[in-house]
């Protein structure tokens, strides 16, 4: 079932935990994700035009919506059915490699996960599975002032990639299940997953990976993670901006990339 309506800035197109029915193409507009916490709301990020929202679920065959869509702006939405838009996926090609890339991102995850949870420390030496294991020289990570200069006064260098933040465990939890690189405090409400986001080296760049956090990761304006349908994104040459727990988070982080012929002068 297919059909279109309009919207007006303020309108929630779905709750979190509502049934998931089908996907959403923003046709014009934007509209912003968030979750509570700790009865606090919290904007993860905002999708635009031409973007889809909600494909994941149908996929996975989620009984219930993890999080709610709110319209920032007035425009036009089509609400495509789950039978509907899987078929759309079976007779478009294009559309079924941009959802296996997707969901190839997430069944890394997934193996990175039990490999590590499992095997942690027995791990070959030089190998890890987040990406290329490299010894780095240009590449810096700082943080935001004026929400981390007690934790992060100083910029950091990156010694070697996959560099893994995350938040450290509270009374009562298990560590992480990834050994982090830059572990830092949170306090309710929680912005920081234990195991959030890594520096890795893929495909000849580096990028930032969100490692299945529970608010996900913005990098550069650009929100990545669960419900964003991609869990990486490229960092540029020069500096980065990357924000761990939705819109308003503290944990905001400057993250440079060196040219490597300047950085050798």
């Amino acid at each position: 079932m297919t059909r279109t309506g309009c919207f007006g800035r303020g309108d929630i197109l779905f709750s979190e935990g509502d049934a998931v029915e089908g996907v959403l193409h923003i046709r014009s507009g934007s509209v912003e994700i968030l979750r509570r916490r700790d009865g606090v709301e919290i904007v993860l990020g905002t999708i635009h035009s031409g973007q889809v929202l909600g494909e994941m679920s149908v996929v996975e065959k989620r009984a219930r919506r993890s999080a709610t869509a709110r319209a920032v702006t007035d425009g036009e939405v089509e609400f495509i059915g789950s039978a509907e838009f899987l078929d759309r996926i079976s007779r478009s090609p294009e559309n079924a490699r941009t959802l296996i890339e997707r969901l190839c991102h997430r069944l890394h995850d997934l193996e990175d996960r039990f490999v590590e949870d499992e095997q942690r420390l027995q791990l070959p030496a030089g190998r890890n599975s987040l990406g290329e294991s490299l010894v780095v020289q240009n590449v810096m990570l700082a943080a935001d002032p004026r929400g981390l200069r007690r934790q992060l006064p100083d910029p950091l260098r990156v010694d070697a990639v996959p560099f893994l933040v995350g938040r450290a465990a509270l009374p009562g939890e298990q560590a992480p299940p990834r050994a982090l690189n830059l572990e830092l405090e949170d306090e309710v409400p929680l912005r920081l997953s234990r195991n959030h986001f890594a520096i890795i080296h893929h495909d000849g760049r580096y990028h930032v990976r969100d490692l299945r956090s529970t608010l996900g990761t913005l990098v550069n304006g650009r929100p990545i993670g669960e419900h964003f349908g991609s869990d990486l994104a490229p960092l540029v040459t020069g500096e980065n901006e990357v924000v761990a727990g939705g819109k308003g988070s503290p944990f905001v982080f400057f993250i440079t990339i060196v040219d490597e012929g300047n950085a050798r002068r």
